[in-house]
C-alpha cells in the first residue's frame, strides 16, 4: 500500500522546523524592587560561573542566577563602569575607582585604588569605561586615562591633548 502526503501538510511541517529553530533565548527583564537598587544601570560584566556584575547607582550588583545582592562603596557612592578580570571586579564610581575581591565567606570587599595616584583627582570626575591592555587595567573618566599595572600595582596618570 502506497502513501501520499498532501503538498500543503508537507509544507506546515517544514514550516514549523524552520521557525522552531530560530527562535531566541529566552530574555529576562528585572525591576529594580526586585534587585533592590535604583534604576539607573551603567555597565555590565559576566565573570566565572556565568555570575552578572551591574554598575548601578546604588553600588554594585551582583546576580548568581538566582539571587540578587547590593554590594555599596565605603562612601556610598554609585558606580559607572565595571569590568571582570582574573577574580576582580574592576570598577570606577565618582572620584574613586578600585576593585572588588570575594574573601572566604563569599563576600566582595573593596580595595580603592586612589592612594596610589600620585596627582589629585579633577574635579567631579567620574570613571566610565575600563579596558585591559596586556597587565594594565585601564580607567578612563572624560579627560583622563588611569593604568593600573597588575604586576607591580602602580598607577600611571596619562593626561589628554583637548
Amino acid at each position: 500500500m502506497r502513501y501520499t502526503i498532501p503538498l500543503y501538510i508537507l509544507f506546515f511541517l517544514c514550516q514549523n522546523f524552520i521557525s522552531a529553530a530560530q527562535e531566541l533565548p529566552p530574555v529576562l527583564n528585572f525591576t529594580p524592587e526586585q534587585y533592590n537598587a535604583e534604576n539607573q544601570n551603567w555597565d555590565i560584566a559576566q565573570g566565572e560561573q556565568a555570575f552578572i556584575y551591574v554598575a548601578n547607582n546604588s553600588g554594585l550588583l551582583s546576580f548568581n542566577g538566582e539571587q540578587w545582592k547590593l554590594n555599596q562603596l565605603p562612601d556610598g557612592s554609585f558606580l559607572r563602569s565595571v569590568k571582570y578580570i582574573d577574580k576582580k571586579i574592576f570598577s570606577g564610581s565618582y572620584m574613586d575607582f578600585g576593585y572588588w575581591e570575594e574573601d572566604d565567606k563569599g563576600e566582595l570587599n573593596y580595595t580603592s585604588l586612589n592612594e596610589l595616584v600620585d596627582s589629585p583627582f579633577l574635579d567631579g570626575e567620574q570613571f566610565w569605561h575600563i579596558e585591559t591592555v596586556a597587565n594594565y587595567v585601564v580607567f578612563q573618566s572624560l579627560r583622563r586615562l588611569y593604568s593600573y599595572n597588575l604586576n607591580t600595582g602602580k598607577v600611571v596618570v596619562i593626561p589628554s591633548e583637548y
